[in-house]
């Protein structure tokens, strides 16, 4: 295995790592992703499955997702489609190039983890936007929700996401942290 090779493997196990402990740590047992109410194995076992990877020529709602909370971060990702497309591949390596990840183009695990990390602390009743709308989609593509999506995180919102959560197994508050948005993204076992 090259330097390079392993240095990145590290630097994106200490990433990993780094946003556990911090979930781990700076959560109180009232806050998005109920950790009091979410066995240790429950939270290992999400943060150990494996984010999928998109690039050119995919289509799936996770790259929705990933346009809306890349537009979240400031760039501009073409088309709000699933399509993984030349522009919105610019808007992966521009955000990528902007914050010192290994210029891949692709939606890989390095991006998916960054992209929570500035995006998550927690979206709950009375929040709009970009993010509520990509949970949204999520929620219709993988649990079959039948949310109008338009970004207002109000009580059928709520409630799709504590089903989910239930699905899971993470403490069910309605509210979505890093924990619930990676369980989301890296569901990949639904009916397409």
């Amino acid at each position: 295995m090259s330097a390079t090779i392993t240095a990145r493997a590290v630097a994106l196990l200490t990433t990993g790592l780094l946003a556990f402990a911090t979930a781990l740590l700076g959560a109180s047992p009232a806050s998005a992703d109920d950790l009091g109410a979410t066995s240790e194995d429950t939270v290992a076992e999400i943060e150990a499955a494996a984010w999928p990877e998109y690039g050119t020529g995919d289509t799936d709602v996770d790259v929705l997702v990933a346009k809306l909370l890349i537009t979240e971060q400031g760039f501009d990702p073409g088309a709000e489609d699933a399509d993984f497309d030349g522009e919105f591949r610019a808007a992966v390596l521009n955000y990528q190039n902007a914050n010192d990840l290994a210029d891949t183009g692709a939606l890989d695990a390095e991006t998916w983890l960054l992209l929570r990390e500035q995006t998550f602390g927690e979206y709950g009743p009375g929040d709009s936007g970009n993010v509520v709308r990509a949970v949204q989609h999520a929620l219709n593509a993988k649990f079959q929700a039948h949310i109008g999506v338009d970004g207002a995180y109000g009580p059928v919102t709520e409630a799709a996401v504590r089903e989910a959560q239930e699905f899971f197994g993470i403490g069910a508050d309605g509210i979505v942290g890093p924990l619930t948005f990676r369980a989301l993204v890296t569901y990949q076992d639904y009916d397409r």
